[in-house]
């Protein structure tokens, strides 16, 4: 391989690892908070606090210039996927374990594998395809279809596995040409418009409805309540933690090959299970291990894989 790819895929690797540890302090904190504020609030309050600093930040290296973007259409598809994808996220660990949830979304990185191939032209393999079918048998167990302990609030963390796929594959096609920050400061900005309009319309249409209620169906749904001091800085911390995550994850796929970075997307599990024992004590079901492990193991054999062919790659 040569010197300067494998430098880009270190890169890439360290960028998309260092990310996801930004994205699990967040969602702590926003697991914290869901029980009492709508999620639309929570993401809305944390893109106010981080916008700004982005826009500093790109106006500091690239002045008016690195506002501007000749791929919209790509911003605009990732920008609507990965609001999709967060609200889903959201509504859904505010019902469930977060490592049961984390270990669902963990089905994004073989989404992405799946579709690096048709949508951007990589090579994926029959071994790689094999891996993803063992990682979606993790899904299924972990969903527990038909029985009992199905939970249907774990479907939204499929189609935030779906749609986040489909962010960082929009991410990957734009290339290494546009800026890390430009990508997270429409990210937010579409986060703004969106959950601020939702927020503005739930709060509106709910009148006498108790907000406890509206919670318990659906958590995006909860009206406006206007937080504690305390709270209310918390919210903000969120926005400038998350800021690294912005910035860092989309970059990652950028500058390197989606199929080699994605597999260490599920560093993420080990964070989400560390933070749900020790802040939620919520210990998983032996079933949601053995999910997670088939997703993990798939992603790991993708990696490892895809260092093998790295020669013939290069």
């Amino acid at each position: 391989m040569p010197h300067a790819r494998k430098n880009r895929v270190l890169t890439g690797i360290a960028c998309l690892c260092v990310g996801l540890v930004c994205f699990s302090c967040q969602d702590a904190v926003i697991k914290l908070l869901a029980g009492d504020y709508s999620i639309l609030q929570l993401l809305l309050m944390r893109s106010l606090a981080a916008t700004p600093v982005l826009a500093l930040f790109l106006y500091c290296r690239h002045g008016w210039d690195g506002f501007r973007t000749s791929q919209g259409k790509l911003h605009a598809m990732r920008c609507v996927c990965i609001l999709a994808a967060f609200i889903c996220f959201y509504t859904a660990i505010s019902r469930l374990p977060l490592a049961d949830v984390a270990a669902i979304f963990g089905a994004a990185p073989l989404f992405i594998t799946a579709l690096a191939g048709p949508v951007l032209g990589e090579q994926v393999g029959a071994r790689r395809w094999s891996a993803v079918g063992v990682g979606f048998i993790g899904v299924i167990v972990m969903l527990r279809p038909g029985s009992e302990v199905f939970e249907p609030m774990a479907l939204l963390a499929v189609v935030a596995a779906v749609a986040y796929a489909a962010s960082a594959l929009a991410a990957s096609a734009m290339g290494p040409g546009e800026p890390g920050g430009l990508v997270g400061f429409y990210s937010n900005v579409t986060f703004i418009l969106g959950c601020g309009l939702g927020l503005l319309v739930v709060t509106t249409v709910t009148g006498p409805v108790p907000a406890e209620q509206i919670g318990q169906l659906a958590p995006p749904a909860r009206p406006y309540v206007t937080p504690p001091p305390d709270e209310f800085a918390l919210m903000a911390v969120i926005g400038f933690i998350t800021l690294g995550g912005f910035i860092l994850v989309p970059m990652a796929y950028q500058i390197a090959p989606a199929s080699a970075v994605t597999p260490f997307e599920y560093t993420y599990l080990l964070w989400a299970l560390l933070i749900g024992y020790f802040l939620f004590d919520e210990v998983p079901a032996a079933t949601s291990l053995v999910g997670a492990s088939l997703i993990a193991a798939a992603g790991i054999y993708i990696a490892r894989y895809e260092a093998t062919l790295a020669p013939s790659n290069a």
